[in-house]
């Protein structure tokens, strides 16, 4: 039951839907059956969460690129470029201003 647990996590079946309380319950019960110790109990919990945490992260940073791209073809002005560009508008009127006040 312990490597088929760890199999499965290990391929990221069911990993983002485990809360870490059902986690604990499930190690807990093979713990109480006898099927694992305690010391590997927690340290399977360690693993299962730092795996979901990675697969987490892994899926934002993907959800992330795909809205970039998606933007991108709509040819949307994202933030910094905006920011960007009006800072560079600025520095033109403070040119444009300083050119005036010479005449």
């Amino acid at each position: 039951m312990f490597e088929l647990l760890r199999k499965a996590v290990a391929l990221g079946l069911g990993a983002m839907d485990l809360s870490e309380k059902k986690i604990k319950e499930i190690v807990d019960d093979l713990v109480k059956r006898g099927e694992i110790k305690r010391s590997e109990g927690a340290k399977l919990i360690d693993e299962i969460l730092k795996k979901a945490d990675k697969s987490k992260a892994e899926i934002e940073k993907k959800i992330q690129e795909g809205i970039r791209t998606a933007l991108h073809k709509v040819d949307l002005v994202q933030k910094k470029d905006l920011d960007s560009a009006v800072r560079g508008l600025e520095k033109k009127i403070e040119q444009l201003k300083k050119q005036v006040e010479k005449q």
